[in-house]
């Protein structure tokens, strides 16, 4: 394994480089904000604030990944794959609540983020999804009272008049 593949699979190089990148684009999206003064802070000054924090602790944290990787505590490679899966099935879900309603869209989400897993298996993860689509319903359309369609107009059957 070379120098730069264990560099890239320690956990606090990862880390301290996740850190500077979101301090950078949450400074670069605070950045037309007014300071203001030390007396008198503007709406900019507490952002860049956690922006400068961030960024010194991911230049702590990546120090210390540079100086302690060894091949013994390198990381496996990330699953791409499993990650896109995951990350699909947020987008299926933003893309069918509406059309398919909340439990159904629940339901999808589930199934296609648990097939992500090594150990998934058809039958459990169906009663995963399930349980979840009625528990998500029961939460946030009866309980809470959030304004979301049981059954959208995708799944609706409708006779003829």
């Amino acid at each position: 394994m070379t120098r730069s593949q264990i560099l890239l699979r320690n956990q606090d190089v990862l880390a301290g480089l996740l850190f500077l990148v979101i301090a950078g684009i949450v400074a670069w999206g605070a950045h037309h904000l007014p300071m203001g003064s030390g007396v008198r802070m503007g709406p900019g000054m507490f952002p860049m604030i956690l922006c400068g924090l961030l960024a010194f602790l991911g230049l702590l944290t990546l120090v210390e990944g540079l100086r302690s990787a060894t091949p013994e505590n390198a990381t496996a490679p990330l699953a791409w794959g499993r990650m896109l899966v995951i990350c699909g099935s947020g987008v299926f879900f933003a893309l069918t609540l509406a059309p398919l309603g909340l439990p159904a869209a629940i339901f999808g989400t589930v199934l296609i983020a648990a097939s992500a897993s090594r150990q998934f298996r058809l039958v459990p993860g169906l009663g995963l999804a399930a349980l979840a689509a009625v528990v998500g319903w029961l939460i946030f359309a009866e309980a809470l009272g959030l304004p979301f369609r049981l059954v959208g107009p995708w799944l609706q059957f409708g006779g003829a008049a």
